[in-house]
């Protein structure tokens, strides 16, 4: 007769659960870190012309925030599932987290390359606004002078945060196939029912 998957309410070891706790701490991280801003283009001293962009504004920082609710899930997941599954979704977890910190470190690399203020069109078109000219002629002219204005590029600290949390979520992923290694090995008595 097969059972049934049942929630594990039993004491975890203290590997599965430093593993729950840094996989579910780094998921909330990835989760917050996604939310936050991750670039803010604009003019020095010109507040009015800049634009923040949040990670959710973003493709990087919305696989990132789907990579946090996955990992999430499995977390929670792992109290019903047994055997080899349970390294599996540790497999999971550690991608999932590898995912996200390597996006977030492409973005704060690269940020500077594909973020800049002659290519942001909000801040374009409120030039092209007030001074009443075309956008082509303020983008052309913005990029002549760019740097007598202050452009600039800030990487915000959601891409940071995401990047710690990532890397908490690849630990616990690790630890958590380290326990369902060990408990294939050696399983645990199931609790009566």
């Amino acid at each position: 007769m097969e059972t049934t998957p049942r929630f594990d309410a039993s004491r975890p070891t203290n590997l599965r659960l430093a593993a729950f706790a840094l996989t579910a701490i780094g998921a909330l991280l990835m989760g917050i870190g996604s939310l936050l801003t991750w670039v803010t283009v604009g003019l020095r001293d010109q507040l009015s012309l800049q634009t923040v962009s949040p990670g959710t504004d973003l493709s990087a920082g919305v696989i990132t925030l789907i990579c946090a609710v996955v990992i999430l899930v499995l977390v929670i997941m792992s109290r019903v599932i047994v055997g080899p599954a349970r390294r599996g979704m540790a497999t999971v977890i550690i991608v999932a987290g590898a995912l996200s910190t390597a996006l977030a470190t492409w973005f704060i690399i690269t940020a500077p390359d594909h973020y800049s203020p002659t290519d942001d069109e909000h801040l374009v078109d409120a030039l092209a606004q007030t001074l009443g000219k075309s956008v082509d002629e303020i983008r052309s002219a913005l990029a002549a002078v760019i740097d007598q204005l202050g452009g600039y590029t800030h990487v915000g600290p959601g891409p940071w945060v995401v990047i710690a949390g990532g890397l908490l979520a690849i630990v616990g992923g690790i630890l958590t196939f380290r326990w369902a290694t060990r408990v294939m090995m050696n399983p645990e008595p199931l609790p009566p029912h």
